[in-house]
């Protein structure tokens, strides 16, 4: 069973976010690119591990672990028994090799080596299960969900560990067959709750040198028409209400600037005065914490997914959010 949800890693949301206010860099639009792919990768596998059954096992997606003064990032930890499988998730395409310890690409030696990334994950594991005193062996597979890839090498042991598109389903059962068990529920939860946030991603947007205003939650365009309760696209006529349109303005405010405090001045200026103050503060007050600093109040959204927020209160929303309708 799964213990944790999979959230889009904040990189992800922070390109997201700046990509549809300000023309990105060659090297931010490269990251954006492979943090899409890979994000893909990781939900095509939540998804075939769902279809093939998870009860009898425990599952930890995207967890950021201590390890001493550094942080190892896991895409997806299954507890069964008293052992721990780590799986790497490679959502890449195209004609791979593995010779000689070096990782090819047709005939371009690769720099980061897939499977030493996976044997560091394990060593990092096994170093937190010491420290921690907690007793399970520890083992790992790289996954591999893309149709497209393909293998080649001799090594055996490189082929024990590369689980492949074809392969996940079968290797998901085999999990599933052993026994549900307490120590195994146990394992898990001592491991989740060591968890923390991703500290290496601090990347901050400019409030002054980006475009400001509300955007169409559908086709993301800016050009938006006040209603008195709701915003309507004149590219797509999609309608949505006041608080559908705040609410992923704070989302991305607070992704974008994780310096600044978000403050209802500061709100109002990033989403370009194009709903009133009291509509933002009855909004602000309803989704946030309240965090009293100085002169300034500072708020910070309850929720860490906006999109799922999102998604909730518009079955109940007095006026309703549509989709593609008459232009305007």
């Amino acid at each position: 069973m799964f213990l944790n949800n999979r959230q889009p890693p904040k990189a992800l949301l922070y390109y997201n976010a700046l990509s549809l206010r300000s023309p990105l860099s060659s090297e931010e639009n490269y990251a954006f690119i492979t943090l899409q792919k890979g994000y893909e990768g990781e939900c095509l596998y939540d998804k075939i591990l769902d279809d093939s059954g998870h009860e009898n096992i425990y599952v930890l997606r995207d967890l950021y672990l201590p390890m001493g003064k550094t942080v190892a990032q896991y895409d997806s930890i299954i507890v069964t028994g008293d052992h721990v499988a780590v799986n790497e998730i490679k959502n890449i395409s195209g004609d791979y090799r593995f010779e000689n310890g070096n990782w090819y690409k047709a005939n371009r030696e690769l720099p980061d080596n897939a499977f030493a990334q996976l044997s560091r994950a394990k060593s990092r594991l096994k170093k937190m299960r010491n420290d921690c005193q907690l007793d399970f062996e520890v083992a790992g597979n790289l996954i591999f969900p893309n149709d497209d890839f393909r293998l080649a090498t001799e090594n055996n042991y490189v082929l024990k560990e590369a689980v492949l598109r074809n392969q996940m389903r079968k290797y998901f059962r085999e999990m599933n067959e052993t026994v549900r068990s307490d120590k195994a529920l146990h394992i898990a939860q001592e491991i989740l709750q060591r968890a923390v946030e991703n500290p290496y991603f601090t990347e901050t947007a400019d409030l002054f040198n980006i475009r400001r205003g509300l955007y169409c939650g559908h086709c993301k365009g800016f050009d938006l028409k006040k209603g008195r309760f709701q915003m309507i696209c004149t590219r797509c006529g999609s309608v949505e209400s006041n608080e559908t349109s705040l609410l992923r303005a704070m989302g991305d405010f607070e992704i974008l600037f994780g310096d600044i405090p978000m403050t209802r001045s500061a709100l109002l200026y990033f989403i370009d005065y194009q709903v009133s103050k009291t509509t933002v503060y009855r909004i602000m007050k309803k989704h946030c914490e309240f965090i009293a600093q100085g002169k300034k109040s500072e708020y910070k959204l309850k929720s860490k997914n906006v999109e799922e927020l999102i998604n909730q209160i518009r079955e109940n929303q007095r006026y309703k959010d549509k989709g593609i309708g008459i232009r305007i």
